[in-house]
């Protein structure tokens, strides 16, 4: 079960280069590093076996040559198929270890997931799945740790709830939505154990929901922001860049629909 791309939009992906450069000259003069990779979708792994399939390397070769601001971090060697659930497009979080390594790798840091403890959560049924009777379900697996526990989530939608896990949204309509609560503006995770004072911002879509909290023994705050729901222009008044790594991580569904980015 998988979403589907369509064709390659040149001018999209143009948009989003420039929207990446844009937001770095505008906002992030004073942040420390910048960093963008591109998640691949489910359909990425049997994309020569589609009609119509989608032009990766021209996208890759456009984002190359128009990202001036900020350092490429190649994810696509890092997954593959069996690494996403079965009925939700989005990636298992236990199986994220070659994307964090490569993320280590480029901002400096390293994080082994064997050492977090792993949840299981029988009879999970994501959106494919949605509103559908007599879909199958599968196991899904969320990773924790002292310090993943000890983290404490400022939700802008959801101020009452800190939690960097919401169990509660497994029985709703978006059970993935258990990772950070799923979509919203802005949120910051802060982790009260951080040994040194690097923070990182994510400028994201809802794949950073379960990778997130694998960055937070790394961090001492971890600030999330979608600019699919928040003006651009609004940055200011609600995140400091300065000193903070930034990395724009998008599946490439938005960078081929980049006209959601505001």
């Amino acid at each position: 079960y998988m979403d589907f791309i369509g064709e390659l939009r040149p001018d999209s992906i143009t948009r989003f280069a420039d929207k990446v450069d844009s937001l770095s000259e505008t906002y992030l003069q004073n942040a420390n590093s910048i960093y963008y990779a591109v998640v691949p979708s489910k359909a990425y792994f049997i994309n020569d076996r589609l009609e119509t399939p989608f032009d990766y390397d021209t996208m890759n070769k456009m984002l190359d040559e128009g990202i001036q601001s900020a350092k490429k971090i190649d994810l696509t060697g890092a997954l593959e198929l069996t690494d996403y659930c079965v009925t939700d497009p989005h990636w298992k979080q236990d199986k994220l270890q070659e994307v964090v390594d490569r993320l280590g790798d480029a901002m400096g840091f390293s994080a082994d997931l064997s050492k977090m403890t792993a949840n299981t959560v029988e009879n999970f049924t994501g959106q494919h799945g949605y509103n559908k009777e007599g879909f199958p379900s599968e196991t899904l697996t969320y990773l924790t740790s002292d310090v993943i526990d000890g983290a404490t989530v400022d939700n802008y939608q959801k101020p009452d709830f800190t939690k960097v896990y919401d169990t509660a949204a497994l029985s709703s309509d978006s059970p993935y939505d258990l990772f950070l609560s799923g979509p919203t503006p802005l949120l910051t995770i802060t982790n009260p154990a951080a040994e040194d004072g690097k923070d990182l911002v994510i400028f994201r879509d809802s794949f950073a929901c379960s990778l997130a909290p694998l960055l937070i023994e790394q961090y001492h705050t971890i600030t999330l922001v979608d600019i699919r729901y928040m003006a651009s222009s609004l940055l200011p008044q609600y995140v400091d860049f300065t000193g903070k790594d930034v990395l724009f991580l998008y599946n490439e569904q938005v960078v081929n629909h980049s006209e959601m980015l505001r």
